[in-house]
């Protein structure tokens, strides 16, 4: 049996937090057989931007301070590691560091920093050093997935399985969306990473979500007051999916891992402390909201429906992070951004990682009217 636990906790309480994740692991999870006290334990949030805490972009410094402290009471040496999007040296990895309060939350608590700066491949996937060695039996590095609860414009949610896509070194995550543009190929690349690394701890931080168009700047905060743990990360995801109410058809992590025979309903035991409640009038991205239209009437109103990234001019700083980011080298600057259409693989690398959240999916009336319908009948 796969086991998720839904914890509700309101505010970001460091002492609250560590407290309720330690009941519930000693409870549910036994992690003294999981984890050796000799074991170095990375943590592995997902860090995707410079982001501050509130924007509910990347995992508030104090989940990982709480579960950092966890294992570091339990004698164990602490590590935090994340690849972001984009290409990420040492300086960069810095300031990210910093800016989401993990630096600070770091040098406190005495947990040692990595870089992604090195890359090893590994059953032909690029992966950070870090990772590459939490994937090597008898190396001593263990991960702890410790995701956020966010919405995502190609994948719905991005999740517990989503973020072991930070395992993957620097540019080579566009490189694998330029190789994998559609979103059931993408998908499999997740359950690839997934199959790899099969993570015992999986962690996710709801207590300040992102809903709408993420997962990033274009999202929307939203308080859920949700802490979700689980031994597996698409039993974990399944979870939170069914707990928002998305049905397996429109998630297709889930419905793929279905397919797969990966995941069984009948082998999930969820404890939740919200006694089966299901989250209403969370706002999920556009295109969510177009593929949950059944099939017929979708075919007759695809050709007056366009999904395309459109840069905002108002918004733009010229900042040339969206044509790092690229795999296919559809945008050019001269003056103003500009969009190559005909390259662009609708990957949305560029809106997710734009700092000013300049670059948004270009949504036509009838998608407005169809995400009214939708919401009305939530």
């Amino acid at each position: 049996m796969k086991k998720v636990v839904i914890l509700k906790i309101e505010d970001y309480n460091e002492a609250v937090i560590k407290v309720k994740i330690k009941e519930a692991l000693e409870k549910h999870f036994d992690i003294t057989n999981i984890f050796d006290t000799s074991d170095k334990i990375v943590l592995k949030p997902n860090l995707l931007m410079e982001a501050a805490a509130n924007e509910a972009i990347t995992t508030h410094p104090l989940i990982i301070e709480a579960v950092g402290k966890i294992f570091k009471e339990k004698g164990n040496p602490v590590f935090v590691a994340d690849s972001p999007g984009g290409f990420v040296g040492n300086k960069d990895m810095d300031l990210i560091y910093e800016k989401t309060g993990i630096k600070a939350v770091a040098q406190n608590n005495g947990f040692d920093l990595l870089y992604p700066t090195q890359s090893a491949i590994v059953n032909d996937m690029p992966l950070c050093w870090w990772a590459a060695d939490c994937n090597k039996a008898g190396s001593g590095f263990k991960m702890v997935n410790l995701a956020k609860l966010k919405t995502h414009d190609v994948m719905v949610l991005t999740l517990a399985a989503k973020n072991l896509y930070g395992c993957i070194s620097g540019l080579f995550k566009s490189h694998l969306h330029k190789m994998h543009p559609k979103t059931e190929d993408f998908t499999s690349v997740v359950l690839k990473l997934y199959e790899m690394f099969k993570p015992k701890l999986n962690i996710v931080d709801g207590i300040l979500a992102l809903s709408g168009n993420g997962p990033a700047k274009r999202g929307k905060p939203v308080k859920l007051g949700l802490v979700v743990i689980g031994d597996d990360a698409l039993y974990t995801d399944y979870a939170i999916s069914r707990t928002l109410g998305i049905k397996d058809k429109n998630n297709p992590l889930i419905r793929e891992a279905k397919v797969r025979g990966w995941l069984k309903e009948e082998e999930l035991e969820i404890v939740s402390e919200l006694k089966g409640e299901t989250i209403k009038n969370f706002e999920l991205p556009d295109p969510f909201i177009v593929n949950s239209i059944p099939a017929p009437l979708l075919k007759l109103i695809m050709p007056l429906i366009s999904f395309r990234p459109a840069i905002d001019s108002r918004k733009c700083r010229l900042c040339g992070k969206c044509i790092q980011v690229c795999p296919k080298r559809a945008i050019t600057i001269n003056k103003t951004l500009r969009m190559d259409y005909k390259r662009c693989i609708m990957c949305m690398c560029c809106s997710e990682m734009c700092p000013h959240a300049a670059i948004d999916l270009r949504v036509n009336p009838l998608i407005r009217g169809i995400k009214k319908i939708y919401k009305c009948f939530q």
